[in-house]
């Protein structure tokens, strides 16, 4: 079972606190400077699985849209269809050019809703992956400094 970078954040930081004082030294701790390096090693390995995972969320959303479009498409090109075979009457040719062009216009604006939606959902998806990688990010910079010290 994969281990979230924030538990292994959380190993460090248990680390990190249950090192030793040292006496007269401002408040440092000796910590198992290995088990340290490990947990650091295990962050460095995971957190290219959740940039691929976000990566993937910008790819579903693409072929979402072009799926969306093609669809729409279709829908244009099967009312332009329709109405090229009513070309015989006057009133049915109305009708049927009047019908495509509802018909795109309903295509055209679920593909922008939908388009519009996805693009919500993907944004919030990677927003939210942003942050926790900046979270992670800025934590491990932290722990990085109080590891110099």
């Amino acid at each position: 079972m994969a281990v979230s970078l924030e538990t292994m954040l959380e190993n460090l930081e248990e680390i990190l606190e249950e090192g030793m004082s040292v006496p007269l030294s401002g408040g440092k701790r000796m910590v198992d400077v290995d088990a340290a390096r490990d947990i650091i090693d295990d962050i460095r390995v995971n957190m290219p699985r959740e940039i691929l995972q976000a990566k993937a969320i910008v790819q579903d959303r693409a072929q979402i849209i072009s799926k969306a479009k093609k669809e729409a498409e279709d829908m244009v090109r099967a009312a332009e269809d329709r109405s090229r075979k009513l070309l015989n009457r006057e009133e049915i040719v109305r009708q049927a050019e009047e019908k495509a062009r509802i018909i795109t216009s309903e295509a055209n604006q679920q593909a922008s809703q939908l388009r519009s939606t996805i693009t919500k959902y993907c944004d919030n998806m990677l927003t939210t992956t942003q942050e926790q990688l900046q979270k992670s990010y800025n934590e491990i910079k932290i722990i990085r400094e109080s590891l110099k010290k």
